[in-house]
């Protein structure tokens, strides 16, 4: 796709194809502009979320992400309410990737949108921006009959990092939809060691849903629980393998030595991404013990992992 600069003459150019008649030309018209610079491009993209075409809609809001203004942010929030399902899911999806703290009011007002799926993309824009001012919104959403809105201002929350929502917070580990359950395990990565959530957090690692397990592991190894190790230990015989190499990865970023032994024995694995995790963590830990289960797999099929079991035998040896 040709990069343009400002020159009138190739948006002239432009704006006549993104007025054809052809809804083709106009959709291959916004999929241009997103390389092209300067406020006419983007005037142009903006007529093109009013077209008629539910295709050229789409394009134009996918090419919005290459231009940046509070002009850019309302015209992609009233794409939310699109007829088109297509056009409001890339409109959402764009809208997750700007990053303007100064949109924050128009996207904390949708986020107590009546439609769920605005809400949620509104939720959803507003995680990284971090502004204080989106707690009660969130808040609120926890509330929410609608999980994907009750998730995604679980995601506000954990990035606020917001101590006054611990209650709520908590109380979300009961949710009846997994997806909020396992958002809820994310959010408790601001948890300090201690803490009044870690019980909520350890509770997450036996939780009926494998996906609710697995993001338990990971937040637990963010935040280097030492209170989860015997838990973690209890999940490397998850029957879930991608639960186990998560388990995996927390032990070793634990430094838990009291997990040498199933470590090891995680090295005998079909799994290569299991054993990859295993040798790692088994280096993290450097204790002798692991030797002989390191020194057995030194010529493991897979490249990564005999990288890892080699540097592992290294660090448990001293070096």
């Amino acid at each position: 796709m040709p990069v343009f600069d400002s020159f009138d003459d190739d948006l002239d150019d432009l704006a006549g194809r993104a007025a054809d008649p052809d809804p083709g030309i106009r959709r291959v018209a916004m999929m241009e502009l997103a390389e092209a610079v300067g406020p006419e491009a983007k005037v142009l993209l903006l007529k093109g979320l009013a077209d008629d075409d539910a295709s050229v809609r789409a394009a134009a809001a996918k090419a919005l992400d290459e231009h940046d203004g509070p002009d850019v942010v309302e015209g992609l929030v009233r794409s939310l309410e699109d007829a088109d399902a297509d056009v409001r899911r890339v409109a959402a999806d764009t809208l997750a990737e700007k990053k303007e703290p100064a949109c924050g009011p128009l996207l904390i007002a949708r986020a107590e949108h009546t439609d769920p799926f605005v809400q949620a993309a509104a939720l959803r824009a507003l995680r990284e921006l971090v502004l204080p001012d989106a707690l009660a919104a969130a808040l609120k959403a926890l509330r929410s009959p609608a999980p994907e809105v009750r998730r995604e201002g679980l995601g506000v929350i954990g990035y606020l990092k917001a101590e006054e929502a611990l209650p709520a917070l908590i109380a979300t580990a009961g949710d009846a939809d997994p997806s909020v359950r396992r958002a809820t395990m994310s959010a408790l990565v601001f948890l300090r060691a201690g803490g009044p959530g870690i019980a909520t957090l350890i509770a997450g690692l036996d939780d009926e849903h494998w996906q609710v397990r697995e993001e338990a592991a990971v937040s637990a190894a963010k935040i280097r629980l030492p209170e989860a190790v015997e838990p973690l230990i209890a999940r490397m015989e998850d029957p879930v393998w991608q639960v186990r190499t998560k388990a995996a990865n927390a032990l070793g970023r634990i430094q838990a030595v009291a997990a040498v032994e199933v470590l090891g024995r995680a090295l005998g694995s079909e799994i290569s991404n299991l054993r990859k995790e295993a040798a790692a963590a088994l280096g993290e830990i450097a204790d002798p013990r692991a030797l002989p289960f390191l020194e057995a797999d030194y010529d493991d099929p897979d490249p990564d992992v005999r990288k890892l079991v080699r540097w592992a035998i290294g660090r448990c040896r001293g070096g």
